[in-house]
Parts: C-alpha cells; sequence; structure tokens
C-alpha cells in the first residue's frame, strides 16, 4: 500500500500538517476533495490546516488507498551520526560486492558514501527493520529539503538497490524504490572563442596542454590524469582511453594540434608513465585538473559558473555543428546511444581516426 508521511509545522505564521508522498493519481484524487489544500514550492510539499485529531481524520479518508505514517515527534537525524558495528560490517559486506562486480574505485566511494549516510541517520534501527516508509522519509529530509539534484538522488537509490543484494533479509521492497523524473536541463557549453580564451591566458605549459587536451579529445576529468604514453599512437592519430566509465576501453581521435603540442610539452617535461604526472610514474589527480580549469577561467573573464567537463560538453556539441554524425560522437564520448541508453553505437577505428578535431580550428 502507499504511504504519506505527516508532519506538523508552523507555515507562514499558521499551524499546518506536511503531507509527503510520491505521486500517485488515487492520493491525488483524494486530495483534491480537501478544501485547505495547497502546495508549498518551500517545502516542495502538499500541505493542510491542522487539526487535532488529523492522523485519524487522515486515515479515514485514504482508507484503502494509502498509510498514514506520522514523523512529527521523531527527534530530529542526521546522516552524519557514528554508525555501529553492524552497520559498519554490512558496509564493508556492500564495498566487497561492489569489488567483485568490478566498479571502478570512485563509483565505489560514491556508493559508499549514500549508504554511510543513509546508515548514519537510522544509526538506532536495525538494517533488517528498515522499511520503505524510512527510505521515503530519508529521501525527503536528505534530498528534497536540500534541493539535491536529480542525479544524487538516483544515485543514492542505485546505491540502496545494490546495498540490498548484500542483505539477506529486509523489510525493503526493491520493486518500490523509484527514482526521481529526469530533468531536462541542458549542459552548459563554451563557444570556440571562449575556449580559445581559457586557453590563450594559460601560460603554464602543462596546465595548456592539459586543458587543450581535455577539450581536443573530448575526456572526462577522470580520464585526463590516467592517461598513458604508451597509449597515444601518433601515427594512426588515435589515443586508447581504458577503462573508462562502464569500464570499457575506446579510442578518440587525435588531431595534428594536439600532437604538435603533446610533442612540445614531452620535450620539456619528459613523462615517464603517465602523459600528466605530479612526479615520474604518479598520475594527475582530477582534483588538481579541476583546479587548474577554474584558475584558467577565472583568468579567461569568461562569466560562466561550470566545471571542467563543460570542455567535454563543448567538444561534442563543436563536433556537431562541425557536421560529425552523431553515431561516431556517442562512441568517442564512450555515452550509451541516445534510443536505447544500454548500448553502445558501434563504429570502426579508421572511421574515428579520420574525425578533425575543433582543436584544429583554436588560433593558440
Amino acid at each position: 500500500m502507499r504511504t504519506i508521511l505527516t508532519e506538523r509545522v508552523i507555515h507562514r505564521g499558521k499551524k499546518r500538517i506536511k503531507l509527503i508522498f510520491n505521486f500517485d493519481v488515487d492520493i491525488m484524487n483524494v486530495l483534491d476533495t480537501f478544501d485547505d489544500v495547497a502546495w508549498s514550492e518551500t517545502m516542495s510539499c502538499w500541505h493542510i490546516d491542522f487539526e487535532e485529531l488529523y492522523v485519524e481524520n487522515l486515515q479515514q479518508r485514504f482508507k484503502g488507498i494509502a498509510k498514514i505514517t506520522d514523523r512529527t515527534n521523531n527527534k530530529k537525524r542526521t546522516p552524519y551520526h557514528d554508525i555501529g558495528k553492524a552497520h559498519k560490517e554490512a558496509l564493508n559486506r556492500f564495498e566487497i560486492y561492489l569489488k567483485n562486480r568490478r566498479y571502478s574505485p570512485s563509483t565505489i566511494a560514491a556508493y559508499k558514501k549514500r549508504i554511510r549516510d543513509f546508515l548514519g541517520f537510522y544509526f538506532d534501527k536495525e538494517i533488517d527493520l528498515i522499511s520503505n516508509e524510512d527510505v521515503q522519509y530519508f529521501n525527503y529530509e536528505q534530498m528534497i529539503k536540500t534541493k539535491a539534484s536529480h542525479t544524487v538522488q538516483n544515485m543514492f537509490i542505485t546505491s540502496l538497490k545494490l546495498f540490498l543484494n548484500t542483505v539477506s533479509d529486509c523489510k525493503i521492497e526493491i520493486d518500490k524504490l523509484e527514482r526521481a523524473k529526469n530533468s531536462r536541463k541542458l549542459p552548459e557549453v563554451f563557444s570556440k572563442k571562449e575556449v580559445e580564451k581559457i586557453l590563450n591566458v594559460t601560460q603554464n605549459l602543462k596546465h595548456k596542454t592539459l586543458l587543450l587536451m581535455t577539450y581536443g579529445c573530448g575526456l572526462r576529468r577522470s580520464e585526463i590524469g590516467k592517461l598513458r604514453i604508451n597509449d597515444i599512437n601518433s601515427d594512426r592519430h588515435l589515443i586508447l582511453i581504458r577503462n573508462a566509465k562502464g569500464n570499457k576501453d575506446r579510442f578518440v581521435p587525435l588531431s595534428e594540434k594536439l600532437i604538435e603540442s603533446m610533442r612540445l610539452y614531452y620535450k620539456v617535461y619528459k613523462p615517464k608513465t603517465y602523459l600528466f604526472e605530479t612526479k615520474p610514474g604518479f598520475p594527475y589527480p582530477a582534483e588538481t585538473a579541476y583546479k587548474v580549469f577554474k584558475n584558467a577561467l577565472r583568468k579567461s573573464g569568461v562569466k560562466k559558473d561550470v566545471g571542467i567537463h563543460t570542455l567535454r560538453h563543448s567538444y561534442a556539441t563543436h563536433l556537431l555543428e562541425n557536421g560529425t554524425d552523431l553515431r561516431y560522437i556517442q562512441e568517442i564520448l564512450g555515452h550509451k546511444s541516445s534510443k536505447t541508453t544500454e548500448i553502445y553505437t558501434h563504429v570502426s577505428n579508421q572511421n574515428i581516426s579520420n574525425i578533425n578535431s575543433p582543436a584544429d580550428d583554436l588560433d593558440i
């Protein structure tokens, strides 16, 4: 049965009852019969007038449609509470489970954090007693109230579903865990002139080459620091990206301008294993690459509050504007098909190597 969470609040100086639930037509049909119902943008929920017997009255009106669970007297919870031995052991089992399934270290860390927050929120509750209602309450308190992104909310649901595979007995019903509706926000991109500004204000050769490679090959920030010298094939104008997102390898085209820049960079810095290193044999951290980009963005005067990933978005957009077939762009970026979201569109490496990078058009 569906669940509606209720809570007494003071809203605009008046006593009100918050109603927290996943969208449901039957619930909304009943809610439409209330004279005092209203939607609050600030609370991100529906609310009604307070009355002393509101729980009993709501139970009567939603009888057979939804269960009413009141949260008013619950003590304030936080995801940062210390967790006990049983919760820690469960978290360790989850980590082993993810490693056995060959998830990347960054994905494991992200999923573990979501589950650690969830277990910290319910530190005083045995895992096998946590219910779907508890998940819904956590989601509201930690995602909706804090205005977390759709991506963060969906990552939590994905993490929880995987975590439940490692729990032998639990009240949570996996098939009832719902992801947030996808946001339709488009990624922000740079114009070619803006990319030129960012690169031209970067005087440090290593930093400039790093940013040029990120843009000119459409790389993720987690990929740029892991580029190995042996994976660069200047004769074929290709770079092999190993173990990218989804544990997939892929080739990306390497333009003549990028090859020239890399050769100049190589003569000066003489890297040993990775193209970009903090010291011989040690890859450049993604966090450092991000800081390099933000510093260049600030100096360039380009007024956009974006991260280094925008260079990748811009690369794809500029390829498309140059007439590159969408299938090739999906392959270069390592994206799943826009139609099925489950499979990759494969093209030959020969076709990829013939694609001109938009980096060739830059005046740098």
